[in-house]
């Protein structure tokens, strides 16, 4: 791990994720140019013969956060768009314009101001076509708004719009939900239990009760990482009206947050999944 300030120019025009210039105290999603300080950069050591280092940048930590860049989701979302700027065209000649300009300044090895430049032209398209996103890959946000609408989007205006459709297609992931659900029975004596209110359905309902527990991703969508792979230890296991009151804001409510508009006296249980 190396945390040295003279590296970080080398790698973040590249990633896209811009350091502000002052220090900031608080942290907002999704994440803007400017808008946050970075505290340190880590690094994989590829080779090392005592004289010269070969280094692979992995992620960079944000000042009075604990949330992290992951500059191998930012680098492969960036490859992507290189890939498949063809498809990019057809949906924006301006947006494939300014990914083939950014790839022209990446392939030159050279951290100029026009890296820089090309970048924040990249960044200011892709919020102008899809609005505010943490997904890093332009090709990746057509082919989601390809997609039908999902009911979580009713409440969602243009900003967040697309993200959201990627966190709850992720949640409607049959094999993943399947996993998910047995992992958290097994952890609760063989039962579901909801992470917001509490509830039991099998005690309620019966054997057919835990129809209505549902997935939710635990990590706020606008937290999300570019194309970031989900697993079950990702999602909670919460009822369906739980679930649509989570979703019924932007940015969504955390599980905490919904803990707390419940109360105490609204627990049904104090278990937890």
């Amino acid at each position: 791990m190396v945390n040295n300030a003279h590296l970080l120019p080398q790698y973040i025009p590249v990633a896209r994720p811009e350091p502000a210039r002052s220090d900031q105290h608080s942290l907002s999603f999704p994440l803007e140019n400017k808008s946050f300080v970075m505290d340190q950069m880590d690094f994989d050591v590829l080779e090392d013969d005592g004289l010269t280092a070969v280094l692979a940048p992995l992620r960079v930590s944000i000042l009075h956060s604990d949330f992290q860049v992951q500059l191998a989701d930012r680098l492969q979302a960036i490859a992507d768009d290189i890939a498949n700027v063809d498809a990019i065209r057809k949906r924006s000649p301006k947006l494939a314009n300014a990914v083939e300009a950014h790839a022209s300044e990446i392939f030159k090895g050279v951290n100029s101001s026009e890296l820089r430049k090309t970048a924040d032209r990249l960044i200011a398209l892709k919020t102008e076509i899809f609005g505010l996103t943490n997904a890093g890959s332009a090709h990746r946000l057509i082919e989601e708004e390809r997609k039908p609408e999902v009911d979580a989007e009713l409440s969602v205006g243009k900003e967040g719009r697309l993200l959201t459709r990627i966190h709850v297609y992720k949640e409607r992931d049959r094999g993943l939900v399947k996993r998910a659900k047995d992992h958290y029975r097994r952890m609760n004596g063989g039962k579901l239990a909801c992470s917001g209110c509490g509830m039991v359905p099998v005690d309620v309902y019966g054997p057919d009760g835990e129809r209505s527990i549902e997935a939710h991703h635990k990590t706020p969508i606008e937290e999300l990482q570019p194309d970031s792979e989900t697993t079950t230890a990702d999602l909670a296991m919460v009822c369906a009206t739980c679930h649509r009151v989570i979703h019924s804001k932007k940015p969504c409510l955390t599980l905490e947050e919904l803990q707390g508009l419940i109360g105490d006296h609204g627990r049904l249980t104090n278990k937890k999944t």
